[in-house]
């Protein structure tokens, strides 16, 4: 009788101490809420734009469009070479863990293609994944796409003409 009545004192008084002790712990002093970077809210905030204004710009930049508006052209030149930015292929700088990287994923795609093209011209196509196949080129056609109309966004809204 007397075991589970100290495991429940033990629970009941030292799991709430333990919490208390952790939480006072100076590693959580250290954590900042909204520490992490906000590109959109700080290009929204650093131009003052309107929901409308923003709304705008967040539609029109990834579809390679031109705004009517010359006072968001900046904008969307601005936010259109923070997504190309983001969105880059970030291989390492040391110029010799680069090459390793190119040429693994190089071997890695003919490897691929030297395992799915053979298939398919002698007919045994049938043991190719084919879904797997159709996602990574619906992917890879996506991301260009997309990189090509930011690229458009910038060229069609970064002109020094406000007739244009």
């Amino acid at each position: 009788m007397t075991l589970p009545l100290v495991v429940v004192l033990v629970v009941a008084v030292g799991l709430p101490l333990l919490a208390v002790w952790v939480a006072r712990r100076p590693y959580w002093s250290r954590l900042r809420a909204g520490a992490e970077p906000d590109p959109w809210g700080d290009l929204v905030r650093r131009h003052g734009l309107s929901a409308g204004e923003a709304s705008r710009i967040a539609e029109d930049v990834p579809r390679g469009r031109r705004l009517p508006d010359p006072r968001l052209r900046p904008v969307a030149v601005e936010w259109a070479r923070e997504l190309l930015r983001q969105e880059q292929l970030r291989l390492p700088r040391d110029p010799w863990r680069r090459r390793v990287v190119v040429a693994f994923l190089v071997v890695w795609l003919v490897t691929a293609l030297g395992l799915v093209v053979p298939r398919v011209v002698s007919g045994e196509g049938v043991d190719v994944n084919w879904a797997t196949v159709v996602i990574w080129s619906v992917v890879g056609i996506w991301a260009v796409r997309r990189r090509r109309a930011l690229r458009r966004a910038v060229e069609l809204n970064e002109g020094l003409d406000p007739d244009r």
